[in-house]
């Protein structure tokens, strides 16, 4: 029978048993996807339904918003807003918070190409597309994966950084808000089919989760285990150290 004993402390804890299954579920989830919208099953019969509608829904004003949050969620956008946050960060001595918040864009940029590569799902057609034609493939949209890890990793600081409940509900709506704009501006402008943005949003979860259990393994490496008592409560990890009692 497999022993988890020789693991570190902090994966025996509650909080890594829910990152590790929202990770399993959500990598499930973009692989459902992955493999309908290569056979044409599943959501996929639904996208040109999905697309159509939006086209028929569009206004001036909302196009505006929409192509505002698009390239809030661009490459050149995250990035700017990466750096600009990870300096933030590191003026204010919250180093560590700088690395993992690059560390983890990059890492996520990279996914984002090497699955356009693999899956080479074609975009739709720009006879509805409002803006210049993209030169990467469909599926996943990478302006969704990557705003949800943006978004949610910056909110997760905020979480294990503050008890104050204004701050994290403030914190949670705005990285929801900027997720769920982002990824149905991608469906509104033409850019991406709807299941290329609910494999995004997946796996942009899933990426985070995974992530934190990384951390979570560090630090539980690198430090000796605590005495534990019924009420102890997760730790934090390097970097994201949770709120004051």
């Amino acid at each position: 029978m497999l022993s988890l004993d020789h693991l570190p402390h902090t994966w025996r804890t509650r909080q890594a048993g829910t990152l590790a299954a929202t990770a399993v579920i959500t990598l499930s989830l973009f692989s459902w996807l992955a493999l309908t919208t290569s056979s044409g099953t599943g959501l996929a019969p639904h996208d040109q339904s999905v697309t159509t509608w939006a086209v028929d829904e569009r206004h001036p004003a909302l196009t505006v918003i929409m192509q505002v949050f698009t390239a809030l969620g661009s490459t050149v956008g995250l990035t700017i807003l990466t750096a600009i946050c990870a300096v933030l960060l590191f003026m204010r001595g919250h180093r560590m918070r700088a690395l993992i918040l690059t560390l983890t864009m990059v890492g996520s940029s990279l996914l984002t190409v090497a699955l356009k590569e693999t899956f080479r799902r074609t975009r739709p057609s720009t006879d509805t597309l409002l803006g210049d034609p993209a030169l990467t493939t469909s599926f996943p949209s990478g302006h969704s994966f990557n705003t949800a890890v943006f978004a949610g990793l910056l909110a997760g600081m905020v979480l294990t950084s503050t008890a104050a409940t204004l701050y994290r509900a403030l914190a949670i709506m705005a990285a929801a808000g900027a997720t769920l704009l982002v990824g149905t501006s991608r469906v509104y402008l033409g850019y991406h089919w709807m299941t290329d943005v609910l494999a995004g949003w997946s796996l942009g979860l899933a990426w985070l989760c995974l992530v934190t259990l990384a951390l979570l393994w560090l630090k539980g490496r690198r430090r000796p285990a605590p005495a534990t008592t019924p009420s102890d409560t997760f730790s934090g990890v390097d970097g994201i150290e949770p709120p004051p009692a």
